[in-house]
Parts: structure tokens; sequence; C-alpha cells
């Protein structure tokens, strides 16, 4: 009996030796927690990533210039250790996902003030406005300015010319306010497809839809179909701001800052230049050149992000 007592009574000294032991531990941490925070290194430990992309064509060919496929590139290098994994997700299914709280990831994400308040963000790409692209043998039924601008709101109100746009894209501020204030029973028609638009490029070319909404690099993607055309709208012609989102959580914070240390340097901006100048025409290099260089000289650094 005496024995029992006093296997317990050692039992019971052993557990508040450990306990002490690890209140000590956490205690010697905590100074290292608040230092990571400080230098804007959060905490909590990010070892995987899932990246969702729309780019349903092969890895082989998606590999080669894919926005989310050069990313991972870019950060196995630049950030080790963090292993990456990338699924096919349509816009409308990769933003419900980032909305949930998911440990997910999306690159060549449209910013907006709502968006905002739903995912952390970092910019990576400051593109030229999305555009019209139309049927050639539709564009003189387009109302349009005499400087040939395209007037959306009249086009979307017209019920002769059938729309076929992404559901769950956003098109720029803009262009999403015009698309919000479209007239009941308009002829636009939204599509989930698994890639980024290619899929609705096909469907105008296939006479199943008069126009779509895609920046020009989606022409360049699909080889430039003699049958479409490009038209600029009016009131969208501003550059629109692109990026990284990840959820609004501990772990999407954790993972933005990550991502903003790798590419927060003039290696990080030169490889994101490479990246966009790939789909741009010189044309529109040399249109928005200044735009760029500005932009590119801010994102070697490190941003600032707050919680």
């Amino acid at each position: 009996m005496v024995g029992k007592a006093a296997g317990r009574y050692a039992s019971g000294v052993d557990n508040v030796v450990t306990l002490r032991r690890a209140l000590a531990l956490l205690l010697a941490l905590a100074p290292c927690a608040a230092a990571l925070a400080a230098e804007g290194q959060d905490p909590m430990a990010v070892d995987r990533i899932t990246w969702l992309t729309s780019d349903s064509t092969a890895p082989a060919v998606r590999n080669a210039h894919g926005v989310t496929d050069r990313i991972v590139r870019y950060l196995k290098v630049w950030w080790p250790g963090v292993t990456h994994e990338v699924v096919v997700a349509n816009a409308k299914r990769s933003w419900q996902m980032i909305q949930d709280g998911q440990s997910v990831c999306r690159a060549n994400m449209v910013r907006t003030p709502e968006r905002e308040k739903q995912a952390y963000f970092i910019n990576t790409q400051l593109t030229p406005p999305p555009q019209l692209v139309v049927r050639r043998d539709r564009l003189v039924r387009l109302p349009r300015t005499a400087s040939g601008e395209v007037l959306l709101p009249q086009l979307l109100a017209d019920n002769s010319l059938r729309g076929a746009l992404v559901d769950g894209r956003s098109y720029g501020p803009a262009i999403d306010e015009m698309l919000e204030h479209r007239p009941a029973g308009s002829t636009v028609t939204l599509y989930s497809p698994r890639d980024f638009g290619g899929r609705i490029l096909q469907m105008v070319l296939l006479d199943r839809a008069d126009y779509s909404i895609e920046p020009d690099m989606a022409l360049v993607m699909l080889g430039d179909p003699k049958d479409l055309v490009t038209v600029p709208i009016r009131g969208a012609s501003d550059l629109v701001m692109a990026g990284i989102a990840c959820p609004r959580t501990p772990w999407g914070l954790a993972a933005i800052r990550g991502i903003d240390r790798a590419y927060g340097r003039p290696e990080g901006a030169a490889n994101l230049r490479e990246g966009l100048m790939h789909w741009l025409t010189p044309e529109t290099q040399a249109h928005y050149a200044t735009q760029f260089d500005q932009f590119y000289r801010e994102r070697s650094k490190p941003s600032k992000i707050t919680p």
C-alpha cells in the first residue's frame, strides 16, 4: 500500500516537473514569436499551399508559360520547404473555396475592395484592361463612339447580340459595374468553364455567341484567330491590378506574407515582368511602359501587409 502511494506521489511530482518545463519552454519561445512578428514573419508554419488555376491544359504544356506554374517554380527556389500542389478549379469555385477559408491560394485574381474583405492579396500584375472580343462579321453592329470604343451598356441592352462571359470572374471595377446594371432579360449568358476563358472564345468562333470580354492576351493564347477582333470598351481604359489571393484566415496571412517575402526583391519583380510581357504585343508594352516601370519598381520591395 505504501509502495503504491509512493508511486502515485512520484508520478505526481513528475507531472508537475513536466508541466513546469512546458511552461518554461512556452515563455522562452514567446520572445521568438514576437521577434518573427516584428520582422513580418508569421509564426504560423506553412508547409503546403494548394494553388487553384483555371488552366486545364496538360501540365507539360501549361508549365511553359502558365501563370500559376511559373509562380510555383519561382517559390520552390525562394521559399524552400513548402510543398506546392496545383489543382484545376474554375473562377467561381476558386473564389468560393477562398471565401470558405480553405488552405488554398490563387494567382491572377483581380483585386477589388469587395474581395479584400475576404482575402489577403499581394499585387503581382498590372495588366491592360479587358476588351470586347467580337466576331469580325458582327463588328458593324456594335454601338461605338467616334473613336471606335464600344458602348458596353448599350450593347448589353441589345438582345439581338449574344454575350458569353465567365461566371465568378471580375473584369475590373468599371466593367463589373456595367455588367451588374445590365437590363433584365439581357442576352448575356454566364458560364463556368474549367479553363480561364479559352472555351468561351471557342464558342464565339463557332458562332454560338457574338461577343465576350477578355484581355488581348487571350487571343494570343488562342493563336490570334482571324475571325475575332478586339475592341476597347469606353470607360474601362485603366490598367487592372491583379495579384495572388489567399483566404482571410491566420493561415492565409502567413501564406501571403511568405509569398510576399519571396517576391519582394528585384529577382521577384523581374520574374513577374518576364511572365506578363510574354503575352503582350510590343505595341501594348510600349503604350504602358511608364506604368509598368513604376509598378515593377515597387514590386521589387516587400509589401506592407496588415491583418
